[in-house]
């Protein structure tokens, strides 16, 4: 009985570990899910929800930790089946009523009560599973069970698992109610698998645990703090990282898993046996990640480019940390206080990121300060990575930081400038170097120089075209930005005349020079890549940094300099995450909760008349903007003007009634009050008390709401529990316009909530959504809804157009649909524009409060499949050869 236990440990132990691994984090989304509508689906609630799990992931440790201390086994399983029965009582899982309704002006504090009361004791419990089945398996008697380390691997992949299950087959397949069903049923098969693993514990009869033997005498101290510093410093970054691109994208699980599940599986290969062989080439990609990072941070190509960036370049911080903490693992029989102690780490490194960020910092800094202490945690001193001279990275970083600046007088192409840059040195690089470099490494570097060469010819060609085309236009002429860039041209010129120098007459030799070229060519042919690759449109001011970051990154694939590395990155982030020096100041920075809102002022340095311009800017979004000047300001700009989508769908609405009653779902700058008539009603339903104090008080950035409707009601707090307390049939118009930057609430766009909205509207009112977005295809998603309510719809997107003094902002690209309760109500709106259409719903099911299919609005906006609907004339949409045969055909007479 005793061989068949040992012989079935390993199997069952690692089966075990991995089911309760996924249990428990297929929860954190699931419940993250149900609670985040209540939120107005805020990025935050998912950060706050991790805080609060890690917090409950320390107690289950701390819990484990002081159960191990009771020597017989029996008695620990008989406690630990007590614990998972009561924890059991809680479920199925749903959100506790028992907090009532969100507070806003304490949002975060209610929702860790909500967790605490609803999920808390069963997460807590399904927790302290693997710290316990780990040291039960050390005591099982067999060849391997001193060292259980491989099983925490099996904890994380089933971690990983979950996490990937849950929006790619769990939230797909299943509504809220059933998944809530499966894990309940999931939690029971998990404890009888742990039964199952204490009894073969007991009858294995095994020791306890000896300790490994590269490891002598219990850990100190400042080991300790080691290894909670190197806990902290990823679950901190994980957050921030979420954050970041949820905020631009969506507030949605599958955004939500990415990151931690990257973060898991650093855990997975950093604990993985034969970790150690990562280390080197982690150590060579990281500071190269760390400026795809900052890259990807500025990206405007498209989001999975960005968010890609992002991901890879938090994964290999990740790993460094993790690493490090797989390095300086103690012995198994301190397993349960090193767990206790990374726990520790993660609810410090969440809890500061999640609660204690956004209240001491008014933008989201925790991300550049996350990523600078990775750097601490590289290893000091020598490497065996490829070394090249001194004196050669500095000309290197001379020559870099050159280009980069004349990129910025100049406004020259990047790619160009750094092909020419990489095709020089990489000649260079391979003629005029040692004889005793292989042929190989000549040869590639000649290819390299050709690819570059290819690339500088091509874009050459097609921006000499372009510029031959603008002279004729008498349209060309060459800015230069800033009186004091001549001096920094000037001074890195000096430099680089310097390091040439000292490069070429130290030693006279011909590696010294070859060396030289390899400093340039590494880092330009990187950040050449990589620009070409994410499609970036870049300023000057972001080139200039990354000119300098990425020579001063190559210093660092030779040398261990890992607090020089970290003052890098926080100046590189400190000089983009502050004002810019182009006629753009910040009056006003705010985060809380719900988002971290910017007013920006632009001055018109080159028309002193022209009065400033106030935007609005939530996360990356722009919400809306204001002329700072009397008799400019009650002009509705960006989205709203009324020569927009928007704002033709609003005045139409309006105009069924006198006076009208509208709903505002969504503040911004409060824009569309300037369209209402001064007897119209308006009620403003805003989640975000910061956006109140901004565009709806007296002495506020944005006077639209004081000046037009100053009696306008606010109702604080989300936008659908609000709405649904106000008396049915009381409105004319609902405007739906609630952005989180640009990621949209979901829950506001179900069919529940439109059919919400429309019970709210009299019958010749209507509800206006709107859906300009640049990740998601609303308007498919919004047409399929309003299809399942068998509802009529008119749909329309308009042009982007100038204003005086304001340019683009006067009327940016709006999309906007309007819902109403019968076609005869749509037939007698006043619509001034003949682009008003009917959209045709895409087959597939509309979103509901228990089926929501971000992905499929991410993969149709990625895809194009949107733009072909709404625009199905374009040629590509069309098909090549439709397109062709209809060019060929002969014009049609003109209609007499």
């Amino acid at each position: 009985m005793q061989a068949i236990a040992r012989r079935a440990a390993a199997p069952v132990y690692a089966l075990t570990l991995f089911s309760s691994a996924a249990l428990i984090f297929v929860l954190q989304p699931l419940f993250a899910r149900m609670v985040t509508p209540l939120l107005g689906g805020s990025p935050q609630v998912w950060n706050t929800s991790m805080a609060f799990f890690q917090a409950a992931l320390l107690a289950g440790y701390l819990y484990a930790h002081l159960l191990q201390r009771v020597k017989d086994l029996r008695v620990q399983a008989l406690v630990h089946m007590a614990v998972l029965v009561i924890a059991w009582l809680v479920l199925p899982i749903h959100v506790t009523g028992l907090l009532g309704p969100p507070n806003s002006d304490s949002p975060a504090l209610w929702l860790v009560g909500v967790l605490a009361l609803s999920v808390g004791a069963p997460f807590a419990a399904a927790s302290a599973t693997a710290p316990l089945l780990q040291a039960w398996y050390a005591r099982t008697g067999r060849s391997d069970a001193h060292d259980p380390y491989y099983l925490y691997a099996a904890s994380n992949l089933g971690s990983f698992g979950g996490l990937l299950a849950y929006p790619i087959i769990i939230e797909p397949l299943l509504g809220a109610q059933a998944q809530s069903a499966a894990w309940t049923a999931g939690y029971v098969l998990v404890v009888a698998m742990i039964v199952l693993s204490a009894g073969l514990a007991i009858a294995s009869r095994g020791e306890a645990p000896k300790p490994l033997e590269h490891v002598t005498g219990p850990p100190t101290w400042r080991q300790r703090g080691y290894w909670v510093a190197a806990a902290a410093v990823p679950s901190a970054l994980t957050l921030a990282v979420t954050l970041h691109i949820t905020t631009d994208v969506a507030s949605a699980p599958m955004l939500w898993v990415a990151p931690l599940a990257l973060y898991l599986a650093t855990f997975v290969l950093a604990f993985a046996r034969g970790s150690e062989k990562l280390e080197p080439a982690t150590l060579l990609i990281h500071p190269f990640a760390l400026a795809l990072m900052v890259i990807s941070y500025y990206s405007s190509g498209n989001w999975v480019a960005s968010v890609g960036g992002i991901l890879g370049g938090f994964f290999f911080s990740a790993l460094v940390c993790h690493l490090a903490l797989a390095r300086t693992r103690p012995s198994a029989d301190r397993l349960t206080e090193f767990y206790l102690l990374v726990s520790l780490g993660g609810v410090l490194g969440g809890a500061f990121a999640a609660l204690v960020a956004p209240l001491i910092f008014n933008n989201v800094y925790e991300y550049p300060l996350a990523l600078a202490a990775v750097c601490l945690f590289r290893p000091r001193g020598p490497s065996d990575m490829p070394r090249l001279s001194d004196a050669s990275l500095m000309s290197a970083v001379a020559m870099l930081a050159l280009a980069a600046l004349l990129m910025r007088l100049a406004s020259l192409d990047a790619v160009i400038v750094l092909g020419a840059l990489g095709a020089a040195a990489a000649m260079v690089a391979a003629g005029w170097g040692d004889e005793s470099r292989p042929a190989p490494f000549r040869y590639a570097f000649l290819g390299i120089a050709a690819l570059h060469a290819l690339l500088v010819i091509w874009i050459a060609f097609n921006l000499g075209a372009v510029f031959v085309r603008e002279v004729v236009e008498g349209s060309t002429r060459l800015e230069t930005r800033q009186p004091w860039n001549y001096l920094l041209m000037a001074s890195s010129f000096l430099v680089l005349l310097f390091s040439v120098h000292v490069t070429v007459q130290r030693r006279r030799d011909e590696r010294r020079v070859a060396d030289f070229a390899l400093g340039v060519t590494i880092p330009s042919t990187v950040l050449l890549l990589l620009l070409v690759l994410a499609g970036a449109r870049v300023d000057s001011n972001m080139l200039s940094q990354m000119g300098v970051l990425f020579c001063a990154l190559a210093l660092f694939l030779n040398r261990m300099r890992p607090f020089v590395l970290a003052a890098i990155v926080l100046i590189t982030f400190g000089i983009i995450m502050i004002d810019d020096v182009r006629g753009v100041r910040i009056i006003t920075q705010e985060r809380s909760f719900f988002g971290v809102l910017r007013t920006r002022v632009i001055e018109r340095r080159d028309d002193p008349s022209a009065p400033p311009l106030r935007i609005l800017m939530h996360g990356t979004t722009i919400h809306g903007a204001q002329l700072a000047a009397p008799q400019l300001a009650r002009q509705p700009l960006t989205y709203y003007h009324p020569r927009t989508a928007l704002g033709e769908a609003i005045l139409a609405g309006l105009s069924t009634n006198e006076p009208a009653d509208l709903a505002l779902i969504g503040l911004g700058t409060g824009s569309t009050a300037c369209l209402m008539r001064p007897d119209d009603r308006l009620t403003i339903f805003e989640i975000d008390p910061a956006v109140v104090r901004l565009a709806a008080r007296q002495g506020g950035d944005f006077t639209y709401v004081p000046m037009c409707q100053p009696d306008a009601r606010v109702e604080l707090g989300d936008a659908r529990l609000q709405i649904a307390e106000e008396p049915d049939a009381s409105y004319d118009v609902v405007v739906v316009d609630a952005f989180s930057s640009d990621a949209i609430p979901a829950h506001l766009l179900t069919r529940e909530a439109l059919a919400l909205y429309l019970r709210k509207t009299r019958p010749t009112g209507i509800v206006v959504l709107h859906l300009s977005n640049r990740n998601l295809a609303l308007v498919s998603e919004a047409a399929r809804v309003a299809r399942d309510l068998n509802v009529p719809t008119l749909q329309r997107v308009s042009d982007q157009f100038d204003q005086p003094y304001v340019g683009f902002y006067g009327g940016l690209a709006a999309s906007a649909m309007i819902v109403a309760h019968s076609p005869e109500v749509l037939n007698r709106l006043a619509l001034p524009s003949d682009d008003w259409q009917v959209f045709q719903a895409p087959p597939g099911r509309g979103w509901t409060d228990d089926y929501i299919n971000v992905p499929r609005a991410l993969w149709e906006n990625l895809t194009g499949q949107e733009e072909c609907r709404l625009y199905p004339y374009v040629p590509r949409c069309r098909g090549e050869d439709q397109a062709h045969a209809e060019e060929a055909k002969p014009d049609a007479p003109a209609s007499p």
